[in-house]
């Protein structure tokens, strides 16, 4: 498996984990580009589905995930990240430039993720 991959995990899963620590008011809170939490990770699901997609992970074309409600947001993200690890490490092997371009923008779609959310504070609510 490339070491990109294996970054790239690292990162999903320090994300997954960031995730599933909030419960309640706490998906709530705003981040930058003026939505929540919530609104965010949904985005972030969303441009996952797109690059699994693009990754050839079997989705039928067009297809996104359904809306969640919040406590299930970081399941959603953990098993859309794996499909799409899966299938960057298969494409990966033959060091395709396709894969490689899919990784970078995976990459830079989970570290924004992150970013935005980690800046939110510590779940409380401003008013």
């Amino acid at each position: 498996m490339s070491t990109s991959v294996v970054e790239l995990a690292r990162e999903v899963r320090l994300l997954v984990r960031q995730l599933r620590g909030w419960a309640g008011a706490s998906w709530e809170v705003p981040v930058p580009g003026e939505v929540s939490r919530a609104q965010r990770t949904v985005r972030l699901i969303n441009e996952l589905a797109v690059l699994g997609e693009r990754a050839g992970v079997g989705s039928p074309p067009g297809m996104r995930p359904p809306r969640l409600a919040p406590h299930a947001l970081a399941d959603q993200v953990a098993v859309l990240a794996e499909e799409l690890l899966a299938a960057l490490a298969d494409a990966l092997e033959p060091a395709g430039a396709r894969a490689v371009r899919i990784l970078a923008d995976a990459r830079t779609a989970v570290t924004g993720a992150r970013t935005d959310l980690d800046g939110a504070g510590f779940g409380f609510r401003t008013r």
